[in-house]
């Protein structure tokens, strides 16, 4: 059992996530979420395979987790099998369509807390894969924004910690993701239905889930 995130890091406040990893026999990774206690779980194999393709998630863990329970030092051979990627474009594309969905589209959901989450997400998994992309990863909001140099880094973080809508969060969206991300993956805005095509034909599950809780019923125009 291994603690990550801010309270590993000592930089929680009353809103931060007890983020925990648990090294299971499963055969699967799974993700429970109940409250502020966020469990994640994941076979060893797995995340030695994701630490030598240079993972972020494992990237989180080798720099900055704790052990809480950990008899047969299995954080530490993470450590040693984690490698830095020179290139992190497919999570940067990733986060990137998710973004600009959010900014042609988020508006028209019912989950406010869900989009904000996903919006952090976004900007996290950018800046996170630039700053490694440098051999430097930070993790926490403060750092983040340092990293980026701006203001509205932190706020679009700090918003996932609200169900209430931001009125400027899509203009700094769309001024973080010109000036970190990639450009939207077709000329002009694209339909609902492409977005949805774009996230089933390159796998993003971040994004296809966002998808699935907010439109169900949703029909699709290619």
């Amino acid at each position: 059992m291994l603690l990550y995130g801010s309270h590993a890091r000592g930089d929680e406040d009353i809103y931060s996530d007890t983020d925990l990893l648990l090294i299971s026999e499963d055969d699967r990774p799974q993700h429970v979420q109940k409250g502020h206690l966020s469990t994640s779980i994941y076979p060893l194999d797995d995340l030695l395979r994701r630490a030598s393709s240079g993972d972020l998630f494992v990237c989180h863990i080798a720099r900055e987790a704790k052990a809480i329970y950990d008899p047969t030092g299995q954080l530490e051979l993470l450590r040693e099998h984690f490698v830095l990627r020179g290139s992190y474009e497919h999570e940067i594309m990733h986060a990137s369509d998710l973004g600009w969905f959010i900014i042609d589209f988020g508006h028209r959901g019912h989950l406010q807390s869900l989009v904000n989450r996903r919006i952090a997400w976004c900007v996290r998994t950018i800046l996170i894969a630039k700053s490694a992309e440098l051999k430097r990863p930070v993790f926490s909001a403060t750092e983040l924004s340092r990293f980026a140099q701006s203001s509205d880094v932190l706020t679009l973080i700090k918003n996932k910690e609200t169900d209430r809508a931001d009125p400027h969060a899509t203009a700094m969206l769309g001024r973080f993701l010109n000036a970190f991300g990639m450009v939207r993956f077709q000329r002009g805005a694209p339909s609902y239905g492409a977005y949805v095509k774009r996230f089933s034909d390159t796998s993003n599950n971040v994004a296809l889930s966002l998808i699935k809780a907010e439109a169900p019923s949703q029909t699709f125009d290619y």
